[in-house]
Formats: C-alpha cells, structure tokens, sequence
C-alpha cells in the first residue's frame, strides 16, 4: 500500500508535533499548515451606566428558584411537591443543582423535614413506604416566595443560599430517616423490629 507521503519528505516536520485525526488541539494545528490563528473577538465591557441598568432591571424583576422534588413509594405511586426560594445573589441554575445534588444521597433522595420541605407522603401509610424524597429540578420563576414549613417555624423567606446550607447541614449531620411524620416514624420503627427478629430467627 503507497503511504501518501514517503517517510523521508517527514524529516523536516519533526519540530511540529503530528496531529492525529479528529484532535481539538487546534493551535498544533495550526503551526503544521503554516496558519495564524485568527484573535478571540472579546464582547464589549458595559459601561457604568448600562451596568446600573442591569442592577435595577434585576432588583424591579426578581427571578425566584422553584425546587422540585416528589415522594414515590415502592409501588410507584408518586405526589409531587415544590418549594420556591429567593435568589438575591443571582446564582447560576447550574451551580445551584451541582451543589443541591451533592448533599443528597445518591444525589437525589432528601429527608424532607430535615431541610424544613414539606413532606409529601400519602394520608394512607402502606406497607411499602419510605422516609425519602426524590429531588428532581431547579427552575428559574417569577413566581413568588413559598416556602411553608420553614415560613412556619421561623416567619422568614429563605433564600436559595440558605436552603444550601440547610442541606449541607443535614447532609454532614448523616439523612435521618426517622425525622418523618410520627405515624410512619412508627411504621418504619415497626418495620425494623420485624427485620431483627427474622435475623435471629435465621441466626
């Protein structure tokens, strides 16, 4: 099979490291053909004027954060929740969910009344339910502020950095799964209980 160029025409190339196929290193690139890459055009700096325009269209239109979370128990049966938080910082949606999801476990499932979230369990317990939630989104809103278990406690709206904390909080403290309403606190008590005595029976 002829090679497309012989061997030694590649001797004077040995400065300029070869480019394989479908490689990004574009300035390598670039030295092999000879080129100049062309200069990033950098977008304009705003001025102080535009600037304060932006500030105040922000302060006249805040953009709250809608969280979305649901309860699902064993038999797929689901009840969807949300709770809007503030965003006076500004934070961007996508560091908000990196960080949400690193204090979850498995980085979805939340002890709801751990962070002060509504719980959304079934009025009916079965046999089959759980503490956990499951965290689902973040949205931007222009919705307002509801927040009503944390509102309750301590009549304050809780802003997004807040609830990051709170989660960081409860995620470092360890999830407890017993931090639930009272009656399936107690089902999952009983649950427990029945698990140890079939161990010893097996033991």
């Amino acid at each position: 099979m002829q090679t497309p160029l012989p061997i030694s025409n590649l001797n004077h190339l040995k400065e300029f490291p070869l480019i394989a196929p479908g490689s990004f290193r574009k300035v390598a690139i670039y030295r092999f053909k000879g080129l100049q890459p062309k200069p990033r055009r950098l977008s304009r700096p705003l001025l102080v004027t535009e600037q304060e325009s932006v500030f105040l269209h922000r302060i006249a239109n805040p953009t709250n954060l809608l969280f979305r979370y649901m309860y699902r128990d064993a038999s797929n049966y689901k009840q969807h929740g949300e709770t809007i938080f503030t965003n006076q910082t500004f934070l961007h949606l996508g560091e908000i969910e990196k960080q949400i999801r690193a204090c979850l476990r498995d980085g979805e499932f939340f002890i709801a009344r751990q962070v002060n979230v509504e719980e959304r369990f079934f009025d009916t317990l079965r046999g089959d339910d759980h503490p956990w939630h499951t965290f689902e989104r973040v949205e931007i809103t222009t919705l307002a502020s509801f927040d009503p278990e944390n509102w309750a406690q301590k009549q304050h709206r809780r802003d997004i950095l807040e609830f990051l904390v709170d989660l960081e909080r409860a995620f470092k403290a360890g999830w407890d799964e017993m931090n639930v309403r009272a009656d399936l606190a107690q089902l999952l008590e009983r649950q427990k209980s029945e698990l140890k005595q079939r161990l010893a029976k097996n033991a």
